[in-house]
């Protein structure tokens, strides 16, 4: 089926394009006022919630609309978004009901995706003659799979632990909602780049902009992981322990 735009669409599916675009605007602008915000702050976990349940939106309807199009790859890329800031945002929020269940059902999504992206990269990668349509051949299912891959491990150690605590924790929840930022704004400065003003529509300055959650992903990862430095990080004790 060709890619719906909102010019060939009507009904429910101009609906859910609707929402998938306005979500993904409401989560690059939430995902990055939370980036910005003190960590743990009213500010921050205001519009934290707000990027959460955006990315939910974007990430399910991107999925929903993947599946209508009958492009796997996008029903993939869509629940990884979901996924990953459900699992982000439940690291330092859990559930009072049925957190751990839910926990096990996105460890097992994620473990069994991860491992079927993997194969379709090795199946392309020894097969030349495997069609490929819309994305380059290989690396995206290998990468996207081992990401998938370590995410799903890290739900497994999570498990296993009964639950995270001190910098772990909040190192698993501030790569999550980094990556998450990131899956936005890469689909929306480059492949919806249509949709901003020509006079700003420049590849390098695109580029910037979809790749800037990458940074401040890496960043936190080294001071939180290897440096151990929570200076600045308001924690609440429930969310500490």
């Amino acid at each position: 089926m060709d890619r719906v735009t909102f010019a060939t669409s009507s009904g429910l599916v101009w609906l859910v394009l609707a929402l998938h675009f306005a979500a993904g605007l409401a989560a690059i602008v939430g995902g990055t006022i939370a980036l910005a915000a003190q960590k743990g702050g009213a500010l921050h976990r205001r519009s934290g919630a707000v990027f959460t349940w955006s990315m939910l939106g974007l990430g399910l309807s991107a999925a929903g609309i993947g599946a209508y199009e009958g492009n796997a790859g996008q029903v993939f890329a869509g629940l990884f978004a979901a996924y990953l800031v459900t699992t982000g945002f439940t690291a330092l929020r859990p559930l009072p009901i049925g957190d751990r269940a839910l926990s096990v059902g996105l460890m097992v999504l994620a473990f069994v995706s991860a491992a079927t992206m993997v194969y379709g990269g090795y199946a392309e990668w020894a097969d030349p003659s495997v069609p490929v349509v819309g994305r380059p051949r290989v690396v995206p299912p290998l990468v996207g799979g081992s990401i998938l891959l370590l995410a799903s491990l890290g739900d497994w150690r999570a498990l296993r632990a009964n639950g995270l605590r001190g910098a772990p924790r909040v190192a698993r929840h501030l790569w999550r909602m980094c990556f998450g930022l990131f899956v936005a704004t890469g689909s929306f400065f480059l492949g919806q780049m249509k949709f901003v003003p020509e006079p700003v529509r420049i590849l390098p300055l695109m580029l910037v902009l979809a790749f800037a959650p990458i940074p401040f992903l890496l960043y936190w990862l080294w001071r939180v992981r290897i440096r151990k430095l929570m200076a600045g990080l308001t924690l609440s004790s429930r969310h500490a322990t």
